[in-house]
């Protein structure tokens, strides 16, 4: 007798009436809140080697082959015996039974699995309900060697994951079955170690007092997800058989829909969670090309030298406008600018760095698009044609100082105690920001490199030195302004 919420067992028929109800005095004791207290009677004849059975009147009804019991009736072998969610499987067996039982194997076929699921509908209802509501993979696969131990009577059951494989033990008898499984794609049964004509095999398992096991392939489609190693190391213990192995087929399919399940979870929350993160630095078309890699790796770009162009955006007289403005109506504009300089920045494929107070630090070229420099120029336009407007509409008059500078920087994502963020170092950094603090009145000040790299595609001024700390003296173009 099985059911989903305790072990396996067995009752030896003997001649006369047995009967099978929810009291305890019963012969055959049912747990069942659907049984009655006196639910049905089997009879054995043991001169006529009969069985038949009879319901006593229970109010929630005997079922034999899904078939509601409404009269007497014979049992047979293989029959099945259903009250409330306990199933009992009448078997006839001789004393040779155990003796003639060697190990074998079945081709995992969809037959197989069918037959297995049909075998088992009752206790996969319950492991269906105790697995569909978890979403950590390593609680369910958890759940399901419990699962698997109560319902088959077990002593072990693993849950085996493909990337495991390679790590199966070459030699022990555990390895050499699961191996079996998985190359033959075979479910293996094997009720009696010590008859497995392998003798090594039957050392080992004698060594890990492995009496009867089985190990059945978990899949979907043609690959194999998972399998399930089960054994019973106990003596006198009854050994596996054919329903127990359609059994932990019929949890096994249960399982792989769980896995399938708990790792799509898995993958929505590590996207969900690389989108946020990735929608920090950068605009919603650029996170939707570099997502993809960091999914399939697990990794973001690492700090290597790069080269970028690096822009600087400030506020001039930020201390001053927010004393004149007091801090509600300066943080309203402060975060109206940081809003529309953001906007421009993902707009022209830049990536942000950090805000620096009253402005903000951002690189261009880190993905690979092409005129890195060209185009951190134009979103410094940009910026500026912003801030005019914002002046306008708000009664202000800020303005803004921009640095822009392009060199070899070392540049990408620090993991630190599981928080990404980017890292931008170099002396082009440096040279950016003292541009940026040259430049006054809506200036935008670039470096030689970026102008070199511009060409004749935007205006700018005729050169000029300037001094830069670490550098010395610079030749540095302004951008004019249509």
């Amino acid at each position: 007798m099985r059911s989903p919420l305790g072990e396996p067992r067995e009752y030896i028929l003997r001649a006369g009436k047995m009967s099978i109800g929810r009291k305890s005095d019963n012969d055959i004791f049912v747990p069942d809140p659907s049984a009655s207290r006196f639910h049905a009677e089997i009879v054995f004849d043991a001169e006529a080697d009969t069985v038949t059975i009879r319901d006593a009147g229970s109010t929630n009804g005997t079922f034999i082959n899904r078939e509601r019991l409404t009269t007497l009736q014979a049992l047979k072998p293989e029959d099945q015996i259903r009250i409330g969610e306990h199933v009992i499987s009448v078997s006839q067996r001789t004393g040779e039974d155990d003796l003639q039982t060697l190990p074998g194997t079945q081709p995992f076929t969809r037959d197989l699995l069918l037959e297995s699921l049909d075998q088992h509908t009752i206790l996969l209802y319950e492991v269906a309900a105790r697995l569909n509501t978890m979403v950590d993979l390593g609680a369910a696969l958890r759940e399901v060697s419990n699962l698997v131990k109560l319902s088959m009577g077990a002593d072990k059951c693993e849950v085996i994951l493909a990337e495991q494989f390679a790590d199966l033990p070459q030699t022990s008898f555990g390895g050499s079955v699961a191996r079996q499984a998985i190359e033959q794609k075979v479910a293996v049964l094997i009720p009696d170690t010590t008859m497995h004509p392998d003798q090594s095999l039957v050392r080992s398992a004698a060594q890990q007092h492995i009496r009867s096991a089985l190990c059945v392939p978990v899949t979907t489609g043609e690959e194999i997800l998972a399998l399930l190693y089960v054994y019973k190391s106990r003596p006198l213990t009854h050994p596996f058989g054919q329903r127990d192995l359609q059994l932990a087929v019929a949890i096994g399919h249960q399982a792989s829909l769980t896995i399938q399940r708990t790792r799509l979870l898995e993958r929505l929350r590590q996207e969900q969670e690389g989108r946020q993160l990735f929608q920090r630095f950068l605009s919603p078309e650029e996170t939707e090309i570099v997502l993809p890699d960091y999914l399939k790796t697990g990794k973001l770009p690492e700090v290597t030298e790069r080269i970028l162009t690096v822009l600087f955006v400030d506020i001039r007289d930020a201390t001053g406008l927010a004393a004149r403005l007091g801090p509600r109506r300066f943080s309203a504009l402060l975060s109206k600018f940081f809003q529309q300089t953001l906007e421009v920045v993902f707009g022209h494929h830049g990536l942000l760095v950090q805000f620096t107070g009253d402005g903000l630090l951002a690189v261009f070229g880190m993905f690979g698009r092409p005129e890195p420099e060209v185009r951190a120029v134009e979103a410094a336009l940009a910026m500026v044609a912003r801030l005019v407007a914002l002046n306008h509409a708000e009664g202000e008059t800020m303005e803004l100082g921009i640095g822009i500078n392009t060199g070899a920087v070392l540049a990408g994502y620090l993991d630190v105690k599981n928080r990404f963020e980017f890292s931008l170092l170099g002396r082009p950094v440096n040279v950016a920001q003292q541009l940026e603090q040259h430049a006054s009145g809506n200036r935008v000040l670039i470096g030689p490199s970026t102008a070199s790299a511009i060409g004749d595609k935007i205006n700018l001024t005729a050169p000029e030195k300037i001094e830069i700390k670490g550098t010395g003296p610079l030749q540095v173009h302004e951008v004019l302004r249509g």
